[in-house]
């Protein structure tokens, strides 16, 4: 019985550090367009279907404030939060809602949207606001 809670505790740890080496180094893709004039895409194998994208959420900021994606196009949006409290993702144009506690993470499909501006926001943290910008493709 001790050894099956020492495996799962150490199992457990091992799964966290992974998680936060993963976060800490798809951070820094986050905010870049790349050469279409889009947001660089996630880098993720498990996502390989749909363009994926990362929302990040900490303690009131939302990493990035802007996402640029193209028109008509279904993709990914992967939220997570990072933060030291729960975080609430929210868009009222899009139709999604998603709670996620501390070191959490969600997917959320969006269907193809046209052209034009979709806020979305931390209801926990009534300030803080974020947009996705759609394009046309050139």
């Amino acid at each position: 019985m001790k050894l099956t809670r020492i495996f799962s505790l150490s199992s457990f740890i091992a799964l966290m550090t992974f998680n936060a080496l993963a976060f800490a180094s798809e951070a820094e893709n986050t905010a870049q367009l790349g050469a279409d004039g889009f947001s660089v895409e996630m880098n993720d194998p498990r996502y390989t279907k749909l363009k994926t994208y990362l929302v990040e959420m900490k303690d009131g900021v939302l990493t990035p404030a802007e996402l640029v994606v193209p028109e008509k196009t279904k993709f990914r949006l992967v939220v997570r939060n990072l933060g030291n409290k729960p975080a609430e993702f929210e868009s009222n144009q899009l139709r999604q809602e998603k709670v996620l506690f501390m070191n959490a993470e969600t997917t959320l499909v969006i269907i193809p949207l046209d052209a034009g501006t979709y806020d979305y926001f931390d209801d926990f943290a009534p300030t803080t606001h974020g947009k996705i910008v759609v394009k046309a493709k050139d």
